[in-house]
């Protein structure tokens, strides 16, 4: 376990500890950190000048795991573990349980993919350090996958407490009272009082029906119908910090056109010298040699930077093209009541409609679809 600084957070941290920070905001163990609970972390945390975690009485320890430090010291299968679940080793990378995993409040750490053969029943804590299989339901457990999590059966839980979050994209049949955070989502058929958050997209085919949900996509919301006071949200944290990254880009590439300016005139003044360079007095040769090193070093610099810029333009560009085409799409039918949210647009639908597409600001496309609908990136 590391300790770490607030500004050295990166995605794929796990929390080892609860973390409750101002206004009651809490975030359980566990959790694996995305660009979004970052921020929640640096808003709401009281962190010292040095490390976390904070030494106040009102404030848990937070104590964090990389990925790295996960894979080195966190995730061995001991003896016991072994033979208490019956896990089957089939080689390095690949495990599996033929039956239920059920019924185990202590920590189960895979180092490898696993493949469950039944039902996955109240378990406390379960990380995978690769991809999740499972033949059947997920009940009433917490899991973490650093790969995709595929549930061919139900995510069905007494209440929204047992959280799925994956690196990768979980699947389901159905998802009842969950808590879902991952890169995206697809469901087959149904999503009922859950909360759900994807990085890119949340999908499900026209069969697919959500209820009293709250969905947040980074890209795409694509489903059937959604019924019964649901909100669905576009929202991507990842186009806030690359607009915030283009401006900090932006702006420094303008500083090194400031700095590279005047030392442009040592670069003119070694052109025309050249070989009279060593008649020079000592002290202005260096100065001239030191400026002509620093404009190298910075026109190098900037390159990079501009590097960068075309890059995050490039990912920018994309969003926005998601945007444009139709960020959420209703291929059957929406419900009165349905609050739509699109980067901080609000929209409330008052009646019934088929077919529907929703944009920022807040216009509504009807009739049957004829076209692929969205941008999935």
């Amino acid at each position: 376990m590391i300790k770490v600084k607030k500004e050295d957070l990166k995605p794929g941290m796990i929390l080892a500890e609860d973390v409750i920070g101002k206004n009651n905001i809490k975030i359980k163990r566990g959790t694996s950190l995305t660009e979004r609970t970052i921020n929640i972390l640096k808003n709401n945390l009281l962190f010292s000048s040095s490390v976390v975690p904070v030494t106040k009485e009102s404030y848990n320890s937070v104590l964090l795991l990389s990925s790295e430090e996960v894979e080195t010291t966190k995730k061995v299968l001991t003896p016991n573990l072994v033979e208490r679940l019956q896990i089957i080793k089939i080689d390095d990378e690949n495990y599996k349980i033929e039956g239920n995993l059920e019924n185990y409040f202590d920590e189960i750490n895979i180092p490898g993919n696993l493949f469950v053969g039944g039902n996955i029943i109240n378990c406390s804590f379960i990380y995978i350090a690769g991809t999740l299989s499972v033949l059947g339901d997920v009940e009433n457990s917490h899991i973490v996958a650093k790969g995709d999590i595929m549930i061919h059966g139900d995510i069905k839980n007494r209440n929204k407490n047992f959280k799925i979050n994956s690196f990768g994209v979980v699947t389901a049949d159905n998802i009842y009272n969950a808590t879902i955070n991952a890169n995206s989502v697809k469901v087959k058929y149904s999503i009922k009082n859950s909360d759900i958050i994807a990085d890119t997209n949340i999908e499900g085919p026209v069969a697919s029906h959500i209820q009293c949900s709250k969905l947040q996509a980074g890209y795409n919301i694509i489903l059937g119908s959604v019924k019964q006071n649901s909100t669905l949200v576009i929202f991507s944290e990842k186009q806030m910090q690359v607009i915030k990254k283009l401006f900090e880009i932006e702006k420094r590439l303008k500083d090194f056109d400031k700095e590279i300016e005047p030392l442009k005139q040592s670069i003119r003044v070694f052109q025309i010298l050249r070989s009279k360079i060593n008649e020079l007095p000592i002290e202005k040769r260096k100065i001239l040699i030191s400026n002509i090193k620093l404009f190298h070093q910075r026109i190098e610099k900037r390159k990079l930077l501009q590097k960068q810029f075309i890059t995050l333009k490039t990912i920018a560009s994309k969003i926005k093209e998601a945007r444009e085409s139709g960020p959420i799409v209703i291929e059957d039918e929406v419900e009165p009541g349905t609050k739509v949210v699109i980067d901080n647009s609000s929209f409330v639908v008052r009646m019934r409609d088929k077919g529907v597409v929703f944009y920022k600001k807040g216009m509504i496309i009807m009739g049957k679809k004829d076209k692929e609908w969205g941008v999935l990136i």
